[in-house]
């Protein structure tokens, strides 16, 4: 099975002019706002290092062992460094503005990044394995907007210049929803020079937005991708998106690296019959529960985290599903509806993570 670091490999030394600009670019460049690049990458506006500077100052200042005892959710960013430090195909792209933050209220991050072909890439940062930023991707489903959404659209405002030609949003997780807030609800001189938005993996908007005219204008220009056991992709309406085959197991789908590809394209699968369900399942479950209801579907669920003391959600690999079992009895006044689901949900996450 081919991934990105196969096109790397094949595509890697050809310009864009030889080869054009593509999905798999894009999901790349998505990718790329997770890497650790504070400190290195400026955070002003006008500020920017070349890409292959950035990867050298990267791959010194981190040894691989170490890196990915310090990123479990994306350790193969430290190998998309190795290779994109030496890719002709990216050699003197611009890395601008670098926002980084987490705190109480949720996570947040984004990367402008002006490729040598005159192509303006805002990529904004997915969720990662903070369980904060989880907990910011589930508030979606009674809140709206969330503050990283705000955050997104302040920070497509701020970032395009006049000169920038053509425009790509985008992001991986999380990262796909902002990249679709903040084009939505951009500055309207900007959203005329955004060639595409691309969600991979991200979740949607509630059904009052996504039936709204913002969101069918931007449909003319949205690209959704999920893998075949979409977890996060699945979380509210995304109206029509593209599967992908993955050569993860179930939630590590949701990797990035992991995806098929075959050239510029990204290799087309079917959704599971568990993504599937799943799917079904919460958009059936949601419809039919009040603000108040989701808002508590939320706190619950978070709720275990916290008696388990999980604060990254790689911990899961270390919960039981027995644990999660005797955890439900202990919470009072939950409908057994409620509980099914957050029992499914959670069991999901484990076996995915083992």
């Amino acid at each position: 099975m081919k991934s990105l670091f196969d096109y790397l490999t094949y595509y890697g030394n050809l310009s864009f002019d030889e080869y054009a600009f593509n999905e798999v670019d894009s999901l790349i460049l998505s990718l790329l706002s997770y890497v650790k690049f504070n400190q290195i990458v400026p955070n002003g506006k006008n500020d920017f290092i070349y890409l292959e500077e950035a990867c050298f100052k990267f791959l010194k200042k981190y040894n691989e062992k170490d890196f990915k005892k310090e990123d479990w959710l994306f350790p193969n960013s430290y190998k998309l460094m190795q290779m994109l430090q030496y890719s002709k195909r990216f050699y003197h792209t611009k890395l601008y503005y670098l926002v980084s933050s987490v705190d109480s209220n949720g996570q947040f991050g984004a990367l402008t990044i002006r490729l040598p072909n005159h192509i303006t890439y805002i990529s904004f940062e997915g969720t990662d394995s903070n369980v904060v930023g989880w907990k910011e991707d589930f508030q979606i489903i009674y809140q709206f907007p969330i503050s990283s959404q705000k955050l997104a659209q302040e920070y497509f405002n701020q970032t395009i210049r006049l000169f920038d030609r053509q425009i790509y949003v985008g992001g991986h997780s999380k990262g796909g929803n902002l990249a679709m807030y903040a084009y939505m609800y951009g500055n309207e001189k900007w959203k005329k020079k955004v060639k595409q938005v691309y969600n991979f993996d991200g979740p949607g908007f509630l059904d009052d937005v996504v039936h709204s005219k913002v969101y069918e204008e931007m449909s003319k220009k949205l690209t959704v991708v999920v893998p075949k056991e979409s977890v996060i992709g699945m979380i509210l309406g995304n109206e029509h998106f593209r599967v992908v085959n993955s050569s993860a197991h179930a939630v590590l789908q949701h990797d990035g690296y992991t995806w098929e590809c075959f050239g510029g394209r990204l290799v087309t699968s079917t959704l599971s019959k568990k993504s599937e369900k799943l799917k079904n399942n919460l958009q059936e479950y949601l419809r039919a529960m009040s603000e108040e209801e989701k808002k508590s579907f939320v706190e619950t669920f978070f709720a275990i985290f916290e008696k388990t003391k999980i604060t990254n959600i790689m911990q899961l690999k270390e919960l039981k599903i027995s644990t999660l079992l005797n955890l439900m009895k202990e919470l009072k006044n939950i409908p057994s509806s409620t509980k099914r689901n957050l029992i499914a949900l959670l069991r999901m996450l484990i076996t995915g993570m083992n």
